[in-house]
């Protein structure tokens, strides 16, 4: 009866579902790791050391470099421009290139006459003129004179009496006549800046002008 009973109470419970076994630890309650390292149990949570953190200095320093050399690119690049386009010289350190001051300087007057002399006689004389446009004046003094100015072989463009202390002013192209009828008158040839006056010997008195070729 006693050993039936012991084997009764060795044989597994027909009603249990599961067997569950305790691990196996030593005296202060560790697992054995059966062949794995072990580590004693001081209560003490290790040191922690954290990751160096990144510069950033470093990398600020660094993004302003490249922005500064950008900047020195792009103005490389633009006084490389003006100096195409020649808006800066570079043979004068960067300064505006100046435009050449040119002098125009007047032409100097002529020293030859302006009305040459060719024949004359007691009621008229001839000139030559050397320019084909010029302009001829007549005046008058205390007294009144009958004076024609025309082109030669044209009608006159001036035909009439002048009263006293008056003048007559015509441009001429070309050959022309100029007749005065009384004493005291002159007549003035200009071209520009030079000027002839004739002073007829006798009245009335004839002048030709002919056109130097």
């Amino acid at each position: 009866m006693d050993v039936q009973a012991d084997d009764a109470g060795l044989r597994p419970d027909p009603y249990a579902t599961a067997v569950v076994e305790r691990p196996v630890t030593d005296t202060q309650g560790r697992l054995f790791n059966e062949g794995h390292p072990t580590y004693a149990d001081t209560d003490k949570i290790p040191a922690y050391r954290p990751a160096p953190s990144v510069r950033r200095g470093a990398a600020r320093w660094l993004r302003v470099l490249v922005v500064l050399v950008a900047l020195v690119v792009v103005a490389a690049a633009a006084a490389l421009g003006l100096v195409k386009a020649g808006v800066i010289d570079k043979n004068s350190a960067g300064s505006p290139q100046a435009a050449p001051t040119t002098h125009h300087h007047a032409p100097a007057a002529s020293k030859a006459p302006l009305v040459t002399q060719v024949t004359t006689s007691a009621t008229g004389a001839t000139y030559r003129i050397g320019i084909a446009a010029y302009t001829i004046t007549v005046t008058t003094s205390t007294g009144r004179s009958w004076v024609s100015i025309a082109a030669a072989g044209k009608k006159a463009t001036f035909a009439g009496v002048m009263n006293p202390n008056s003048s007559q002013k015509e441009l001429l192209l070309g050959p022309s006549e100029v007749e005065v009828g009384a004493g005291g008158t002159k007549v003035i040839v200009t071209s520009g800046q030079r000027t002839f006056t004739l002073t007829p010997p006798a009245a009335p008195y004839n002048y030709l002008f002919a056109v130097k070729s």
